[in-house]
């Protein structure tokens, strides 16, 4: 079967870099990348773009490649291509994730607000605001307009909240129900994204995350922040309908967020299991601090995709493959049969301080809850070193 052609617009942002992440080993998906800079060191497949993405342009020349290159699939990495492109009905079907309705909510602070105080039950509240057009600020004590601020755009003065802030990723699925809930607190942030994340244990996320799933219908990744106002109670910040930049660490865990959308887009029911291999990330040097003597790699798909890294690793290396005829490998190879399943191949061999290495979920799910042993995809092998 040929891979599903999927379109990273545009690609260059840290949601694209998490796309691509995500997906480069992947058989199903053949990620392609645009965006308006010269050249993506990333990805291999890329598109220059050639208008902004607020112009009547932008959209028709989507239409293109979607047209050219037989796109199946539209990943938007930036929120207002997100809202553009989910207002194109050409286009709309082609994004994974929540409806257009729910998006176009998202897209404005004031209208996730309203619809979020319209919910009385909801806890924590939404901050203090006022909406602000086109106007002057000046300040209340001041002369000759020093310090003023000419208002072009339409703002929100929001309450001023000093405390702690959170970021929860989420995944809903089709019928709208919150299936994982991952609290992380925000250590340090530059330009809006976290640089150094940590997960934090706390019930009350998980009970935010069903009442807000319930509010806005939410399908698919999606994420929102909280902070702590002055006398320490949680506030509402953001709340968005993708991946959250500093997502890496939900991967390092298990689970693959971009690649749940896809997987789901295509009309499978996931099931999603956080390893907790992982609990602080640096989002620019993510690793892994794992002690093992053994690695167990699959060979179909996975293998020749990280031969070079298992060899860097030094440890013993031992391919389990399900394949009917003869592998080449310089590594012991055990032959998988029918009736066998490999969290039991493994289980017998009593190599207690090991890992796994699959690009099959399901095969990563049976070592992982059969075997006790940390189970990742060919992705993160890297983070091994």
């Amino acid at each position: 079967m040929n891979p599903k052609n999927v379109l990273s617009v545009p690609c260059a942002t840290q949601i694209g870099v998490e796309q691509y992440l995500s997906l480069r080993f992947n058989k199903t998906f053949k990620l392609i990348g645009a965006a308006h800079i010269e050249e993506d060191k990333l990805y291999k497949d890329y598109i220059k773009l050639n208008h902004p993405i607020n112009t009547p342009e932008f959209i028709e020349e989507i239409k293109y490649l979607v047209q050219q290159r037989n796109i199946d699939i539209l990943l938007p990495s930036h929120d207002e291509v997100l809202y553009i492109l989910k207002n194109v009905p050409e286009l709309e079907n082609l994004i994974p994730g929540s409806s257009k309705e729910t998006i176009n909510i998202c897209r404005f602070k004031s209208k996730t607000y309203q619809k979020l105080s319209n919910h009385p039950y909801l806890s924590p509240r939404v901050p203090a605001y006022q909406l602000i057009s086109k106007g002057f600020l000046k300040p209340d004590k001041g002369q000759g307009s020093r310090g003023s601020l000419k208002i072009e755009d339409t703002y929100l003065h929001c309450e001023y909240l000093p405390g702690e802030e959170f970021t929860i990723d989420c995944f809903s699925n089709n019928k709208g129900e919150v299936i994982y809930v991952n609290p992380r607190l925000r250590k340090t942030v530059v330009k809006g994204i976290s640089e150094t994340t940590s997960i934090v244990n706390n019930p009350i996320f998980k009970k935010i995350a069903s009442y807000i799933s319930e509010v806005l219908k939410f399908k698919g990744s999606w994420f929102f922040q909280l902070k702590r106002d002055k006398n320490d109670s949680l506030k509402f910040l953001e709340i968005a309908p993708r991946i959250g930049g500093g997502s890496n660490i939900n991967r390092l865990n298990g689970v693959n967020l971009t690649l749940s959308d896809l997987y789901q887009h295509e009309g499978f029911n996931i099931s999603l299991v956080s390893q907790n291999l992982v609990t602080e990330v640096n989002r620019k040097n993510p690793e892994y601090n794992l002690k093992f003597d053994t690695i167990f790699v699959d060979y179909d798909d996975t293998f020749t995709y990280i031969e070079d890294v298992l060899n860097r690793l030094d440890k013993e290396v031992i391919v389990i493959t399900r394949s009917k005829v003869k592998v080449n490998t310089p590594y012991k190879t055990i032959y998988v049969k029918d009736s066998q399943t490999k969290s039991e191949i493994i289980n017998s061999l009593n190599k207690p301080n090991s890992v796994f290495i699959d690009d099959s979920f399901k095969e990563r799910k049976d070592v992982f809850l059969n075997c006790y042993i940390p189970s990742i995809t060919p992705e993160e092998t890297n983070y091994l070193t």
